[in-house]
């Protein structure tokens, strides 16, 4: 799970700032499975009036921590929830804080927004059945 997280910040560090307050464990844990994240700083834990001050220029936070999803949300800032559960459900019903899905933010995949490309196919289809059952 670590390994998917520290992708997903990867890719994120690819067109902004990261950076990464570690927990101590957090930081033996990516030591002994050898992670070495590219683009992202990576700093000791910051206090609260830091974090504060970190969270007003921040444009999104992604975190585990149930106190920084609500001041993430004091801030306005756009919180994900490295969980599958929060604590503060009004965040995410108010639309400041979603929770992270693996399978979500998995591989991304191609999205079809505009069909398959077969529209004017299907509309002649749709018209000849319709012509059909007016006769």
């Amino acid at each position: 799970r670590l390994g998917m997280l520290l992708k997903l910040l990867q890719e994120i560090a690819s067109d902004c700032c990261v950076l990464f307050p570690i927990h101590p464990r957090t930081r033996k844990a990516m030591e002994e499975f050898g992670y070495s994240p590219r683009g992202i700083t990576v700093v000791d834990p910051v206090g609260y009036l830091e974090m504060n001050v970190l969270l007003a220029g921040a444009k999104t936070v992604y975190t585990d921590s149930g106190g920084l999803q609500k001041e993430a949300y004091f801030h306005r800032v756009p919180c994900v929830t490295l969980r599958d559960e929060t604590e503060w459900i009004e965040t995410i019903e108010c639309g400041w804080n979603r929770l992270w899905n693996q399978e979500e933010y998995a591989e991304r995949k191609e999205i079809k927004e505009y069909g398959d490309g077969k529209s004017a196919q299907k509309i002649v289809e749709i018209l000849d059945q319709w012509d059909i059952d007016r006769q």
